[in-house]
Parts: C-alpha cells; sequence; structure tokens
C-alpha cells in the first residue's frame, strides 16, 4: 500500500484549500490518501479540513497513518510513505499492533538516527550502511558526494545491494512503491467526469465518481 497526499484541483472559494508546491495542479483540495501501490486502486480517503481533532499527544501524521490503514489491519501487508508520515514510534505500533510492515524515508532531525549515518562529503559516494534493532533496519545511502538517503523498512531484514545501480534493495522497494497515489491521481486526471464549478462539496462530489 501507499500512503500519499493528493490535490483535488480547485480554485473556488473554500475555507480549506491549500497550496502544494510540488503538485501539477497547485491549488486545490488536499486528500490524504490510501492506495494499492500495483492496482492503484484507492483503498481509503482523509479530506483535510484545516483542522484535525487528535486524542492525547497524537501527532497528526501517524493519526492518517492509523487511520487510512484500518482497513487492512492484520493482513501483513506493507506501507510505503514520505518522511512526513514517519517515526519510530509509528513503525513499532504497526508492526506490533496491526501486524503491517512499513518502508519509509526518515528525516534527519530524528534523535534515533546515528551521526555516522548524516551527509558528509567523506562518505564513498554509492556507498551504503546498515542498522539492526529487533525487527527494523535503517539504511543510509551516499547517492552523490555531501548527500545522504536515510530509510526505515521493518519489512527488509537483510544488506541486500543492487549489484548493476549499487542501491540497496530497500531502496530500490520503495521506488517501486512510493508512486501509487500519484499514479492513482494521474488516473483521476485522464478520465475525470469533473463540470467547472465554483462550489467546494461539489467539486469533492465530482472527485469520488
Amino acid at each position: 500500500m501507499t500512503i500519499d497526499e493528493q490535490l483535488l484541483v480547485f480554485r473556488g472559494n473554500c475555507p480549506f484549500r491549500v497550496y502544494i508546491s510540488n503538485k501539477p495542479d497547485k491549488y486545490g483540495m488536499k486528500i490524504v490518501t490510501m492506495c494499492d501501490a500495483r492496482t492503484y486502486y484507492m483503498v481509503n480517503a482523509i479530506p483535510y479540513v484545516g483542522k484535525v481533532v487528535l486524542r492525547g499527544s497524537e501527532s497528526v501524521p501517524r493519526y492518517y497513518v492509523k487511520k487510512l490503514s484500518e482497513p487492512v489491519h492484520g493482513t501483513g501487508r506493507n506501507i510505503t510513505c514520505d518522511n512526513w508520515f514517519t517515526s519510530i514510534p509509528l513503525a513499532d505500533t504497526l508492526l506490533k499492533e496491526q501486524k503491517l510492515t512499513i518502508v519509509c524515508t526518515l528525516r534527519k532531525n530524528k534523535r534515533e538516527i546515528p551521526s555516522s549515518f548524516l551527509s558528509d562529503r567523506k562518505k564513498q559516494v554509492l556507498s551504503s550502511q546498515f542498522a539492526f534493532h529487533g525487527e527494523k533496519m535503517l539504511v543510509s545511502f551516499c547517492p552523490k558526494k555531501g548527500k545522504s538517503v536515510i530509510m526505515l523498512s521493518t519489512m527488509h531484514q537483510n544488506k541486500e545491494i543492487d549489484e548493476e545501480s549499487k542501491k540497496p534493495e530497500v531502496i530500490l522497494f520503495y521506488n517501486c512503491t512510493k508512486g501509487g497515489v500519484d499514479t492513482f491521481d494521474q488516473l483521476t486526471h485522464n478520465y475525470k467526469v469533473a463540470r467547472k464549478t465554483r462550489r467546494w462539496p461539489l467539486r469533492f462530489f465530482y472527485g469520488m465518481l
């Protein structure tokens, strides 16, 4: 499964319209979506309406992942997501309570990351570092001088590296599955049934169709 943001294009008056620079349409209504990574079928989605009511100290990204993945809890599937959603406690919760694995990028400011895994101009290009703790695996890959890509996985438990690209297996898996929501978003553009409207509830309805 892939969890990511979908942008429903809309330029009318809407109290929770957002701007996302890396999306083709830029302006619209954000929907946090979970899709099948192979068939691109949408399994679950939550529209962003400006505020999320949380219980206790739970973070917004953690709430989205747990809520969206409810239909597949206990099925042993994997979830691929980017570093906005990711945290070590979330990975532990998904594995122990929901029986789901996770493969994701990790922000470099996480305190669990060893200092040797961070960017360093002395690191050899295309080199990889691995760390293991229980059922979690941390990978640091140097794609070019002075840059590091840090990955977290509870699905992989080995140091396999592709001989051709020199990339760890976990990064190749992430690259294959990270585009589930983006492809779904592209398909909805190719086969859309929307009509011009300045009413955001109607635009949501067209998006659901």
